[in-house]
């Protein structure tokens, strides 16, 4: 057997590509973020075969034990033990991959291990906790459930592959970093400011602005780019949006190194951020907004931000009613419109 790449006592996960000739190549999962896989020579592990599309499938760290497998709208698909994907799929250590013919191995290292790595100095990743300032969007997909029945699996993998592919483009643009996947639902985060003074919590603290008009106008191109999907590809019912947005404090863990940073958002203003968006199914609302979101907007927008309407309504593991702001999205996009 043939193996190329770093040695094996390295920290970092790893997949191991198996090809034609019976040769192993590994590609060691270090120094980035994300690793595109795909017939075209950019991309950051090449695959040569005729049946792998030419940007096929993403891997996509978000976490300190977080891999996701991407598929990218692939004409033959993305396959995790022989089940074809068309969401982010979680991978765990020894998950089968096969793109086209090509078959790959994940390995997730020292993810999975408790013991320390000759190749890695516990000085070599740094975890810190901080608090920041944060706004959480929470896109969800409706009627996941029924395009599975809907639709076959080839054409269900290519439209959910470029909406998120799409979608995580659109939030890095206006300034987001996509959190995590939760099936159909992307979770994002823009980190405003950190806040040292734990005693001045919400949006009020003196001399700082918050920049929500940029999360928003995320959302409204991210309901865009969802309209034009529907009209590329002969779904039997268009695909449609809700969106949660809330804005406060959070503990924000930070795990890196030289080569890696990466956030994570914790606590409270994460989980009532998911509550808002289930809200707008009874609402009937495109989007809704808590009011800490709500007030900083206004102070963007001006009466602009009267498109919103408000009503208190109760919100799962809350004992008390939030008042909640929400509109359509068409409203939204004249409102954000230049």
């Amino acid at each position: 057997m043939s193996v190329t790449g770093e040695s094996a006592a390295t920290a970092a996960p790893y997949v191991v590509l198996k090809e034609p000739d019976g040769s192993q190549r590994k590609h060691v999962l270090s120094g980035a973020t994300a690793w595109t896989l795909g017939r075209d020579e950019d991309n950051a592990i090449v695959l040569s075969d005729p049946s792998v599309s030419r940007q096929h499938a993403l891997l996509q760290y978000l976490d300190n034990n977080s891999i996701y497998l991407i598929d990218l709208g692939s004409r033959n698909g993305s396959f995790v033990n022989n089940r074809r994907v068309s969401i982010p799929t979680l991978l765990q250590d020894g998950d089968h991959l096969t793109l086209g013919q090509s078959q790959l191995e994940f390995h997730s290292g020292s993810l999975a291990s408790s013991e320390p790595s000759p190749a890695a100095k516990p000085s070599d990743t740094l975890v810190l906790q901080t608090r920041w300032l944060i706004s959480v969007a929470v896109v969800d997909v409706r009627g996941y459930g029924q395009l599975t029945q809907q639709l076959d699996e080839r054409l269900l993998s290519q439209v959910m592959g470029d909406w998120f592919r799409r979608g995580g483009d659109i939030i890095q643009q206006y300034g987001g970093t996509v959190d995590k996947y939760i099936g159909d639902a992307i979770m994002a985060v823009w980190f405003h400011v950190p806040q040292a003074n734990t005693a001045s919590l919400g949006t009020e603290v003196p001399g700082i602005h918050l920049d929500v008009k940029s999360v928003l106008q995320a959302i409204a191109k991210l309901f865009q780019m969802t309209e034009q999907l529907n009209g590329e590809f002969p779904l039997p019912s268009p695909i449609r949006l809700g969106a949660g947005v809330n804005t406060g404090s959070a503990i924000v863990r930070q795990v890196g190194n030289n080569t890696r940073q990466e956030y994570t958002a914790l606590g409270d203003t994460v989980n009532l951020a998911f509550r808002i968006e289930s809200a707008t199914r009874t609402l009937n609302a495109d989007l809704a907004i808590s009011q800490d979101t709500y007030t900083c907007l206004a102070k963007q927008l001006g009466q602009a931000a009267a498109c919103f309407s408000h009503q208190a309504v109760e919100l799962k593991g809350y004992a008390h009613r939030h008042q909640v702001y929400y509109c359509d999205v068409r409203s939204l996009q004249a409102v954000l419109s230049p």
